[in-house]
């Protein structure tokens, strides 16, 4: 996971946590987790060793962020008081793809060729 402290998107999905809960939850791959209130502790799975996971754990407090690096399981839990979380799902892929088509389009419509001068 990633860190930052960039404020939440306004669609982002809310969950609420009351002190001492945990919540297991499915993140996609790019997922941004905000804390917006409280403190949380995000349990990340980064891979398998054999029959056992290798976890990362981050705490949040108010204002942080980070970024799930694969798809996979959360553990989010609250341990000293409530916290308040925004969870932003990545766009789909077909998106991503089809932006980077149009980026690609655009800077190969928009650009002069060398040799060129635009006159003023």
């Amino acid at each position: 996971m990633r860190s930052s402290t960039q404020k939440p998107a306004p669609a982002a999905r809310e969950v609420q946590l009351e002190r001492g809960m945990g919540l297991s939850a499915y993140a996609r791959r790019q997922t941004r987790i905000v804390c917006v209130e409280g403190e949380v502790e995000v349990s990340e799975t980064i891979m398998w060793v054999g029959a056992q996971p290798l976890r990362i754990t981050r705490r949040l407090r108010a204002g942080d962020a980070c970024r799930v690096e694969e798809s996979g399981w959360l553990i989010l839990r609250a341990d000293a008081a409530s916290a308040r979380l925004q969870l932003e799902a990545p766009p789909p892929a077909a998106a991503m793809i089809l932006l980077a088509q149009l980026r690609s389009w655009l800077s190969s419509h928009l650009h002069l060729p060398s040799g060129t001068a635009q006159a003023h």
